[in-house]
C-alpha cells in the first residue's frame, strides 16, 4: 500500500498480517480524495477506526491541517503509530479508544471539517451508520457544514438520514462510498 497522492505520494504504508483490518485499497482512497479535493486543504480530518492510518495520512499528504486517527485495538495502535512517525511525525493525534467513547469524550467540540468511518465488517449484522451520525452532530465533532464519509460494503445501500444531504454513493469494486453534507442547522434546532 502506498500514499495515492499529495506531498507523501508514492510513500509506503505498513498494513497489518491478516483480514482483521481491511485497508481502504488505493483506488478507493483515490476516489475519495478526488470528490474531496476542494475541502481537505487546510481541514480539520478525523479518520475513525483507522486501522493503519491510511485514509488520515492521505488527507495530511493533501493538505489536511490537522489529523485525529482514533483506533481501540492495540494490535493496530502499534502499526499506525509506526506509520503516522514515519509519514507525518509530530502531526496529528492519535487515540486508542472505543469510536462511541471518544466522540463523547475527547472528541466532544472537535468541529471538524471532514470525518471518515470504515468500521469493520461484521458478517450477517451491520449496524447503520445513522447512529454515528447523530453522535457526531449531538457531541459537535463535526461542524456545520461539514462532510462524512462512510465506507461500507458494496451491497450495502446508503441510509437517509434526517440533518444529513447525501452527496455522493459510489461503488468502487466491493467497496461503497457514501458522502454525506451535515446540513447547516440540524432540525433539532431548528424546532422541528
Amino acid at each position: 500500500m502506498r500514499i495515492s497522492g499529495g506531498e507523501l505520494c508514492g510513500r509506503k504504508l505498513k498494513v497489518p498480517r491478516g483480514d482483521a483490518v481491511r485497508p481502504t485499497q488505493d483506488r478507493v482512497r483515490e476516489a475519495l480524495f478526488s470528490i474531496l479535493v476542494s475541502v481537505v486543504p487546510d481541514a480539520v480530518f478525523i479518520d475513525l477506526y483507522a486501522g493503519s492510518g491510511a485514509v488520515g495520512l492521505e488527507a495530511y499528504s493533501r493538505g489536511a491541517r490537522s489529523v485525529v486517527w482514533v483506533e481501540k485495538e492495540p494490535r493496530n495502535l502499534a502499526l499506525l503509530k509506526e506509520n503516522v512517525a514515519a509519514l507525518a511525525p509530530g502531526q496529528g493525534e492519535i487515540a486508542c479508544c472505543e469510536v462511541a467513547r471518544w466522540l463523547k469524550g475527547p472528541g466532544r467540540g472537535r468541529q471538524a471539517d471532514i470525518v471518515f468511518a470504515d468500521p469493520p465488517y461484521v458478517v450477517g449484522r451491520e449496524t447503520g451508520f445513522a447512529d454515528l451520525m447523530g453522535l457526531l452532530v449531538a457531541n459537535t465533532v463535526l461542524r456545520p457544514g461539514g462532510i462524512f464519509v462512510a465506507e461500507m460494503p458494496e451491497a450495502r445501500r446508503a441510509e437517509d438520514v434526517p440533518d444529513w444531504e447525501l452527496l455522493r454513493d459510489r461503488i468502487y469494486g466491493h467497496t461503497r462510498l457514501a458522502v454525506y453534507k451535515l446540513e447547516k442547522k440540524p432540525e433539532a434546532e431548528r424546532g422541528g
